[in-house]
């Protein structure tokens, strides 16, 4: 077992094989992986010839491109940082301001002319982390492992070195790609032995693999041509599926899995194929139930879910950023990703946090991304975050039985308070102390609870349709305290707090 390097010291460790990206590379000898975050999209509504609207999820152009070429970052214990890009495609520089779908995207690609100087300085420039000058050919340049080299100045003077180069391929009839490495340095780093490091343990030391020349996004047909007679075009789920999976499959500690409607990647470890089988046994059946309890009035195909854990509470608290410090897992809308981490209590947790988050994530996508108000957002979540698929796959919900003491012995106080409460905003929702907040959170089930379990059997089921009423209006208005107006207001508010209170006082 090698040593653990010096403190201080960037280490690199032996090299190892990176199929996707066609390098044979060492990384740094204690390197975590660091997940890039996904691309950017935005929610555009599209008729059908029939009349029928859907949603349409397109792409910052430039996140689409960065998420292809870039094919790993990892860390190491000093805070040092690795990052390895495959220049694949031209930077798209007349279309930075378009948003796409992932087939677009992928029908406008244009390969990278490995001799087209200008259109490399640019991709090289756009994958750096660190702002990049000219490119100059370094000290021994002319190794046997590289066709050419190139070391670019970077601004920030020796905090950072960033490199590009062609690998010698053993077969002289193919044509490698560029590729972009960049080192950045922790501070404390000593920039001289860096260097040195960098020059004798990783340049020295990379070769290219002939039989991953050609990059896989090539050997694709092409999305939206016709077919070739051999393989089918990607659809757009199938892209998605594809890129998520790109995007940790040359990290050691992270595995892909995919099952109906959902991909999941993780670096969970032990126990992950026991979450796995729940969420891809379980979660078909848990959609259906989302979609019975808030349906859509779009069109379309159901979206992947995709699925993100972490084994670290800190290593997700990095991924979610500042905003999210407080949570155990959330759906993040801009990325349409649902991030979670393994909580203290295990896997039975994992996965009742799951079921919370995937139903905000059916609510995003049955809305067309018009976020709904928090007695409905979060009250459901809770419902489901409760909810069971039992051995005939039915979904059963429970009581939670805290909120439910909760409710009962407060429903007089909480049924003035109702009609405040159904047009509270986020920011009131949850900007109070862990106290009131938790009584947030048991109002809003009690309210999804009781529309579940106490409303059908309220005489003439005057509610039987306020959550299809509510989700339509919210597509229609794209306005959360409008559309709880609209369908609660008046007698029919008054005759809700009246059933509400009646149905929690039993």
């Amino acid at each position: 077992m090698a040593a653990p390097p010096a403190e201080g010291v960037v280490s690199f460790g032996e090299p190892r094989e990176l199929p996707d990206i066609g390098l044979s590379a060492p990384l740094f000898a204690d390197a975590v992986a660091v997940p890039f975050d996904l691309p950017e999209a935005s929610a555009f509504s599209v008729t059908e010839t029939n009349g029928v609207q859907r949603l349409e999820d397109r792409f910052d152009v430039l996140d689409l491109w960065f998420a292809l070429c870039m094919r790993g970052r990892w860390r190491d214990a000093e805070g040092n940082r690795l990052s390895i890009a495959r220049l694949t495609a031209e930077l798209p520089v007349g279309a930075l301001d378009v948003a796409l779908t992932r087939v677009a995207f992928r029908r406008s690609l244009v390969r990278l002319d490995a001799d087209d100087v200008k259109a490399r300085d640019e991709a090289v420039s756009a994958v750096s982390p660190v702002d990049v000058g000219a490119p100059e050919k370094p000290r021994r340049s002319q190794r046997k492992n590289f066709r050419a080299l190139l070391r670019y100045a970077v601004s920030t003077n020796d905090s950072a070195i960033v490199c590009a180069f062609r690998p010698r391929l053993s077969d002289p009839r193919l044509k490698p790609d560029w590729y972009v490495v960049a080192l950045e340095l922790a501070p404390g780093a000593d920039p001289e032995a860096a260097a040195e490091a960098f020059d004798a343990d990783f340049l020295d030391r990379v070769e290219g693999l002939d039989a991953f020349a050609e990059d896989e996004v090539w050997r694709d047909p092409v999305p939206g041509a016709k077919r070739n007679g051999r393989k089918k075009p990607l659809s757009e789920e199938e892209l998605l599926r594809r890129d998520y999976r790109r995007a940790v499959t040359n990290y050691d500690e992270w595995h892909f899995a995919a099952g109906e409607g959902v991909a999941v990647v993780d670096d969970v470890g032990f126990g992950r194929d026991a979450y796995l089988q729940a969420l891809t046994n379980d979660l078909p059946r848990l959609r259906q139930a989302y979609a019975r309890v808030a349906p859509s009035p779009l069109g379309g195909e159901p979206h992947t879910a995709l699925v993100r854990v972490f084994k670290s509470k800190e290593e997700y608290l990095a991924y979610v950023g500042a905003d999210q410090q407080w949570t155990a897992a959330v759906w993040m809308p801009s990325r349409r990703e649902l991030v979670a981490w393994v909580p203290e209590r295990g896997m039975d947790e994992l996965l009742r946090t799951t079921w919370h988050e995937a139903f905000h994530q059916h609510l995003d996508y049955a809305s067309m991304m018009a976020t709904a108000s928090p007695w409905f957002n979060e009250g459901h979540a809770e419902l489901f975050e409760n909810a069971r698929v039992n051995a005939d796959g039915e979904v059963v919900f429970g009581l939670d039985e805290a909120a439910a003491l909760f409710v009962r012995q407060n429903a007089d106080d909480l049924a003035e308070f109702l009609p405040i409460f159904l047009l509270q905003d986020y920011g009131d929702f949850y900007a109070q102390d862990e106290r009131n907040r938790l009584a947030n959170y048991r109002l809003a089930w009690s309210i999804a609870y009781f529309l579940e379990v106490g409303a059908p059997e309220v005489r003439f089921q005057p509610f039987g349709n306020l959550r299809a009423d509510y989700v339509k209006s919210l597509v229609r208005t794209r306005n959360r305290a409008r559309t709880t107006a609209e369908v609660l207001s008046g007698e029919s508010l008054d005759d809700f707090v009246y059933e509400w209170k009646k149905f929690w006082k039993k």
